[in-house]
């Protein structure tokens, strides 16, 4: 993200705004209740609706809440990740769980468009962590163990 998009001017440190995507950042690692950080990814999107990142941070937070139509709404966040940067892989792992979840079709294939944008060792272990964490966080969710699974197939 760059400074513009958080800020106009900037003199010191303490003095900068913190974007909603950074609170929202630090809550997460806090493990806040997913309400309260999913506000403020909203919130930030309004300030940055082009950004993928936080469209598909939006897509981890519905997948890990798992209320309602959190599986649905994560679709719709990954795949406007996606429309924002094609190459944003979380985005089509995001998906793929997102699919996993809502039953649908073609799961595969999206799978498969993730793993062939990840370009660097450092993209891999990410994902990787990344479903470890939302396995120690729900251990019952599934579609994150069966995603892990097939990355280390």
């Amino acid at each position: 993200m760059s400074q513009d998009e958080t800020t106009a001017t900037v003199s010191t440190e303490e003095e900068r705004p913190v974007h909603p995507f950074e609170k929202g950042l630090a809550l997460y690692e806090q493990k806040a209740p997913y309400a309260e950080v999913i506000e403020l990814f909203e919130q930030g999107l309004t300030l940055s609706p082009r950004d993928s990142v936080g469209y598909t941070c939006l897509a981890w937070l519905h997948l890990l809440r798992r209320e309602g139509e959190d599986a649905d709404k994560a679709l719709g966040y990954a795949h406007k990740a996606i429309r924002l940067d094609g190459n944003n892989y979380q985005a089509y792992i995001n998906l793929t769980l997102a699919m996993l979840i809502t039953g649908a079709s073609g799961v595969r294939p999206v799978f498969q468009k993730a793993m062939a944008r990840i370009q660097s060792d450092e993209d891999r272990e990410e994902v990787l962590s990344n479903l470890r964490e939302a396995l120690e966080r729900h251990p019952d969710l599934d579609a994150a163990q069966k995603v892990l699974n097939w990355m280390n197939a």
